[in-house]
């Protein structure tokens, strides 16, 4: 009878244990699951707050590179169509969407018949000193300017933009009002910061944007913005020689 007892008493005694095994492991695969769970959200939010495109110029890479852009500001500067048509692709691009190429195309939509009065030049001036990025193709490597519309800046970021109401804060203190007036309330600031445009605002003065995060609604100058489907330069070597190849929006 005492033996009964005993073995009795010890399968009690090792199915509280399993038991207490089995709760022990449950708790400890939620408290993982809910780390994991935490740290996920966490780096979701630390992604989302870093939705920004820092400042960079990869052409000191290649010496003759150089060379090419510091003529084209000379050229940009003295407003010199005709040095300006002798580094132009023959087919440069002047509209994806449209079709539109040539160096005839290129001149006639930037009415460089007048080339005094061309918005051409004050476009250049504006994107060649803020430097570029190597970029690749199905034709070849090539060189963007500016480094704010670059493939090589977005593609790191998983977030499906609009690219015709994207924009890149290109101060590093841009100022985000209330409402479109410097002399309106003052919101808090942009620094490089990747914003979404509201498309029904968008003039030559403000341009009313939100941050990806949506933790900031307002108005910032449109110049410090650089939309993303504006015009871009992309500069190739063809014959050993670099020419501009395309000048064209995202269209």
């Amino acid at each position: 009878m005492k033996q009964l007892l005993f073995i009795i008493s010890m399968l009690t005694f090792m199915a509280c244990v399993d038991h207490k095994l089995e709760t022990d492991n449950n708790l400890a695969d939620t408290i993982y699951s809910d780390k994991e769970s935490a740290n996920k959200n966490t780096t979701i939010k630390a992604e989302l707050a870093e939705y920004k495109i820092l400042p960079i110029d990869e052409s000191g890479s290649d010496s003759s590179l150089v060379l090419f852009i510091n003529n084209l500001k000379n050229i940009v500067s003295n407003k010199d169509t005709s040095e300006l048509f002798k580094i132009l692709d023959t087919a440069i691009i002047v509209s994806h969407g449209g079709g539109i190429n040539g160096i005839k195309e290129f001149s006639q939509n930037w009415d460089l018949d007048k080339p005094n009065e061309s918005v051409l030049w004050p476009n250049l001036t504006q994107i060649l000193n803020m430097g570029g990025t190597w970029e690749d193709d199905v034709e070849g490597r090539y060189f963007c300017i500016p480094y704010a519309q670059s493939n090589k800046a977005f593609s790191k970021y998983k977030y499906d933009f609009d690219w015709f109401f994207t924009a890149v804060c290109i101060s590093p203190h841009a100022t985000v009002y209330q409402e479109p007036k410097i002399t309106s309330k003052e919101l808090g600031t942009l620094s490089y910061d990747i914003v979404e445009m509201d498309p029904n605002f968008m003039h030559e003065d403000f341009t009313k944007i939100n941050t990806i995060n949506q933790n900031m609604e307002g108005y910032v100058k449109t110049s410090d913005l650089i939309y993303s489907a504006e015009q871009h330069l992309v500069i190739k070597k063809i014959d050993k020689n670099w020419k501009i190849t395309a000048f064209a929006p995202f269209d």
